[in-house]
């Protein structure tokens, strides 16, 4: 048993520290580790935490940075990679939002919390390089990976820093910005890195979400499906109205009506609802034909076939076995 008189501020109290008495029946290094703990995710901290790093200067960082200064928070450095396109758009979005940039391999922590804005596979060699520079201790580092979890990040962890994994489902492209209070936040890591990675989504006007380390890959997966994977069928749709004789604009104006239509039926009335044409009908013999022509656009069959043998698994169709036969 550790009996510790520790100073720790009472959720209402405005002036001094008042002490408490903790009786911690676990050894001093634990101890230490959950007072920390304690102490970074109390509401002086949470005061306290107001500047952010961002490393990375992508479609991200893009879109976050001017949202956090919008929400209160200062970003102080915009840190970019050693090739010219990152040290332009690190300048570039460090002006926009009144902050310093730096190199990468300059950079030293000042911030209460640093945001690694990194795509995945440079990850783990940014924490590892990050981690041999002082000052990490006391810090929150989070990371904006969807598919790895905040482990990536355990080198930084070592040098005394809190870390959690802090992931915006959302698409973001060059030139469109996305509303943030929109944008749901999946969540995972240290205790007090949760805490305050809770604290900015709130501050951003969003929710955020726990979501367990071993689920994030296919978290991940859910967002191709939503988004990249969609617009990839998409492109498949555009080869096809090419080469039945409609020029792109054409195509496109084509597509737009029904798929704003099937978007909107399938987010207010569900996927059933929301199914229609000929699988639904059972129409072999317009699948047979859908089959035949699309053997004329590369890749569009098999394309179709991934995409029928889903939608006789999971939707309401007539004719099931039928369909499936035919695909075989």
């Amino acid at each position: 048993m550790v009996v510790v008189w520790v100073n720790l501020p009472p959720p209402n109290c405005l002036g001094n520290f008042c002490g408490r008495l903790i009786r911690w029946p676990i050894g001093l290094p634990r101890f230490a580790r959950d007072t920390q703990e304690l102490l970074l995710s109390s509401p002086r901290m949470a005061q306290r935490t107001k500047t952010i790093t961002l490393i990375g200067a992508g479609n991200l960082a893009q879109a976050l940075g001017p949202a956090l200064k919008k929400a209160g928070y200062r970003i102080d450095v915009v840190v970019g990679r050693r090739h010219k396109e990152s040290h332009r758009r690190a300048q570039s979005l460090a002006k926009a939002l009144a902050a310093k940039w730096c190199a990468l391999e300059a950079f030293r922590p000042g911030a209460d919390i640093v945001w690694l804005l990194h795509t995945d596979d440079a990850l783990a060699q940014t924490a590892e390089s990050l981690s041999r520079t002082p000052g990490w201790k006391g810090k929150v580092v989070l990371h904006s990976s969807g598919a790895l979890s905040s482990d990536v990040l355990q080198p930084l962890r070592r040098a005394g820093a809190s870390i959690a994994s802090l992931h915006p489902m959302m698409t973001f492209v060059r030139g469109a910005t996305p509303d943030m209070s929109q944008v749901p936040f999946a969540v995972e890591g240290d205790r007090n890195a949760v805490a305050v990675a809770k604290q900015i989504v709130s501050k951003l006007g969003a929710e955020a979400f726990p979501i367990r380390k071993s689920a994030k890959v296919l978290y991940h997966a859910l967002g191709s499906f939503s988004s990249p994977l969609i617009v990839a069928t998409l492109v498949t749709a555009e080869r096809v109205g090419r080469a039945a004789g409609l020029s792109l604009p054409q195509t496109r104006k084509v597509m737009a009506g029904i798929l704003k239509q099937t978007l909107r039926n399938y987010l207010e009335r569900g996927p059933a609802e929301a199914f229609s044409g000929p699988i639904k009908r059972g129409d072999l013999d317009t699948v047979r034909r859908h089959l035949r022509e699309l053997g004329r656009v590369a890749n569009a069959t098999e394309v179709y076939r991934a995409l029928v043998k889903s939608a006789v698994r999971d939707l309401p169709a007539a004719r099931k076995e039928a369909i499936v036969r035919l695909l075989r």
